[in-house]
This record gives C-alpha cells, sequence and structure tokens, in this order.
C-alpha cells in the first residue's frame, strides 16, 4: 500500500508535473525510453530522469539533451537592502539598440551548446544600460530573461494540490471553479481520515475524491453519489492509482438507486449446473452482474444504518431539495460540507439546514488567499490574482431531542391552566 503513494523517486509509466521557467507546467506520462518535448525549452529523454527523486531542477544541455541537475539558482548579489532616496529610471531610455547582442548572434550560441545561464549573462553584459538601472529594476530584468532563456524545468508529483492547477488552467468549469484552499477546507473540516467511511457526491471530475483517497491512505471506503451511468472520475488517472485500490475504495450508486431502492432489479442467483449451460461471455456478464449487486448491498447496508463518518457535497444539483435525503445516512456528531462557486446557492440551503433540526449550527466559509511579491527590501501584494475560488457551507449532523421538547409544552400548558 506504501507504493500507491510513495512520491519520493520518479517512475516509468506515471503521470508527472513538469515546471518550467516560464512559471507554466506541463502533464506528461513518463514512457520508458521515450522522449518528453518542452517546446522552446528543449527535449530530454525519459531515462534520464527515472529512478531520480522529486524536486531536482535539470538543466538541458545543447542539442544532445544531455541533463544536469541544477544545484543554485545563479541571482545578481545585490548588497543594499532599500532604495537610496535620489535612486530611480528616469534617465534611462527605452531604446533597443542598448542591447548589443542580436537575435542571430544569441541563436547562434544556442547552436553552439552555450547553457541557458551563460546565455543569460552575456545578454546583461551586452547591455547599454544595465548597470544604470535600480538594484530593483536589475533583478527584475534578470527574472525576465531567465525564464525567457533557461532550459530547464522541475519534476514533482501530481497530489490533490496539482490536480487544482491542472484543471484550473485546462478548464475551471469541470471542477466548478474550485480552489486549492476550498479543496483543503473541506478535507479539514470533514474530518478526513484513514479507515473513515464517507459518503460523498462529486461532480467535479473526481478530485473530491482523489482528495480523499489522497488523506485517507488508502484505508477506508467512499460511496460516491452520481447521476450518469457511470461516474466522472477523469482526475484519478493523474493520481497514479492502481485499478485495484480504486475498486477496493471506492463504491459508487447513482441517486435512482439511493433515493428509490424499491425500484432497482432484482438479481436471480444460479446454480453450478445453470452456470455451465451459459455461454462464457455470459457467465462473464453474470459475475460481473452479481459483483454489482453484492456491493450494492452492502452500500445499501452503510445508508439505512447511518454508518458515514461525513457528508462531502460538490454538485450542481439544487442543495436545498437533495440535502435533507441525505442527512438520515449520517452517523450522530458526523460533519456535513457542501461546497459551491455560488454562494447564493449555500445560502438557500443554509435557511433549510436552519429549520431542519437534524443539522447544528450550518455556517457558511469563503476561502480568499492572496498572493505577495516577496523580493529583498520589499513586499506587496501581486497586482492581478484569480478570482473565485467557490464558498463552502458546514454543520454538525444531530439528532433532535423530541422527549425535552414535548416536555416543554406540556409546562406551558400547565402554568397556562
Amino acid at each position: 500500500m506504501e507504493e500507491e503513494f510513495d512520491n519520493s523517486v520518479i517512475k516509468a509509466g506515471k503521470y508527472v508535473m513538469l515546471r518550467l521557467p516560464s512559471e507554466n507546467f506541463k502533464i506528461e506520462k513518463l514512457k520508458e525510453n521515450g522522449t518528453v518535448n518542452l517546446g522552446k525549452f528543449g527535449s530530454f529523454r525519459v531515462n534520464d530522469i527515472v529512478g531520480h527523486p522529486f524536486g531536482f531542477t535539470y538543466e538541458i544541455m545543447g542539442e544532445d539533451k544531455n541533463l544536469r541537475i541544477v544545484e543554485s539558482e545563479s541571482e545578481m548579489v545585490d548588497d543594499r537592502d532599500e532604495l537610496e532616496p535620489h535612486e530611480n529610471n528616469r534617465e534611462l531610455l527605452d531604446d533597443p539598440s542598448v542591447q548589443k547582442l542580436s537575435t542571430e548572434e544569441i541563436e547562434d550560441l544556442k547552436r553552439k551548446g552555450y547553457s541557458g545561464q551563460e546565455i543569460v549573462d552575456l545578454v546583461i553584459k551586452s547591455h547599454g544600460s544595465f548597470d544604470k538601472k535600480t538594484a530593483f529594476s536589475q533583478e527584475k530584468y534578470l527574472k525576465r530573461k531567465q525564464r525567457k532563456f533557461l532550459q530547464r524545468f522541475t519534476p514533482e508529483p501530481i497530489t490533490s494540490t496539482e490536480l487544482i492547477d491542472i484543471y484550473l488552467d485546462k478548464d475551471p468549469i469541470k471542477i466548478q471553479d474550485m480552489s486549492v484552499e476550498s479543496l483543503g477546507l473541506m478535507m479539514s473540516m470533514a474530518d478526513i481520515r484513514p479507515g473513515g467511511t464517507y459518503l460523498v457526491a462529486d461532480d467535479v471530475s473526481g478530485v473530491v475524491v482523489a482528495a480523499l483517497i489522497e488523506r485517507m491512505g488508502g484505508e477506508g471506503c467512499i460511496v460516491c453519489l452520481h447521476e450518469s451511468e457511470h461516474p466522472n472520475f477523469d482526475a484519478l488517472k493523474y493520481m497514479n492509482c492502481s485499478q485495484e485500490l480504486i475498486t477496493r475504495m471506492v463504491k459508487t450508486i447513482n441517486w435512482l438507486e439511493y433515493l428509490h431502492p424499491e425500484e432497482t432489479e432484482p438479481f436471480e442467483s444460479k446454480t453450478e449446473d445453470e452456470l455451465k449451460e451459459l455461454k462464457p461471455s455470459q457467465r462473464g456478464q453474470y459475475h460481473r452482474k452479481r459483483l454489482r449487486y453484492e456491493t450494492y448491498q452492502q452500500v445499501r447496508e452503510l445508508i439505512d444504518n447511518g454508518k458515514f463518518d461525513a457528508l462531502i457535497v460538490a454538485t450542481e444539483l439544487h442543495l436545498p431539495t437533495m440535502a435533507p435525503n441525505l442527512i438520515p445516512a449520517i452517523a450522530g456528531s458526523r460533519p456535513v460540507v457542501f461546497y459551491s462557486e455560488f454562494k447564493e446557492k449555500l445560502i438557500e440551503l443554509g435557511h433549510v439546514l436552519q429549520k431542519d433540526y437534524r443539522v447544528m449550527a450550518p455556517t457558511m466559509l469563503e476561502t480568499r488567499v492572496r498572493k505577495y511579491q516577496t523580493l529583498p527590501g520589499r513586499m506587496h501584494p501581486s497586482m492581478t490574482m484569480r478570482g473565485g475560488g467557490g464558498y463552502v457551507l458546514w454543520g454538525t449532523r444531530v439528532f433532535p431531542s423530541q422527549v425535552n421538547a414535548v416536555g416543554v409544552r406540556d409546562k406551558k400548558k400547565r402554568k397556562k391552566n
């Protein structure tokens, strides 16, 4: 089981995230003896990184595609922590002629096998006004050229955090504009832990299910509700989880089977003699149907006995109508967590739950994390940031005491008499 979540070493046949100098990334499934093309950042052989630990930064050396591990990032040395009052860029002219190195000469340096850092150093030396820039301007210029010329990449394992980055870059609608902070808040509020049993409604491409599998460490059970004939677990392929692990941990049930168990088609078992008379394809179909029926019976027992440790919902269905049907399946003093990219949906749900005494103190939460630019001598928020991120509503499953409520009403009647 430890091998399923071993992200210490790069392995062939697995998905990895390759961080590039441009601050973008590329998702690649490493094929043994294959080659990965990174566009203008070059290409490399997969076998050169297989077996190495994650986290190292590699530099592609020339057309031979040889790799060199970057031990330390080259940085501009600046002894001044703050700008002097008289320092500014007013005398600088935005003139291309200050750069003595032409584009053709830079391309010639690449063909001769110069490394990206060597090209950056030559570009800086050939800049006529570089010394006139302030220390901060020099640093920004250096980083801009490094993003352009350095042929480097950093392999990283794909976890639930990287899954959010993948879908936000690919198609945010598929995960309902969910942010890393919202996903982490859901996992914390739902108290996800190894060995637990959780009821999930995941309409965000399987990102929530993937996060649960990761946090549970391969121990426990996840029952996932879905609308279609089959659930959408597209995100699980990037997590490199084996099919055996997914089959053992994740059980699925559609909404019709959950809400109307009486309409479920009964299963008719056959004797060994009857099975021998069937064709091989029919026997295979029979065994799959029996396995599906046995799984459904296990899930049905958990639902009917209210044994789930938490409810986690991220769906586009109408929450005020759907939520009351899910609450009875949750055990007492267990959390219920709902996610939506629109706060109006959760506000409406909150009004319903406040009148439903089975959920105590429903509270809506919002996550907003603003990135800061941190450079020597100064720190300020980034000028641009991504909006959205969604909202989370959280409460606790309780069992209202009808006896006490009746007793209170009886006392009031006696006082009136």
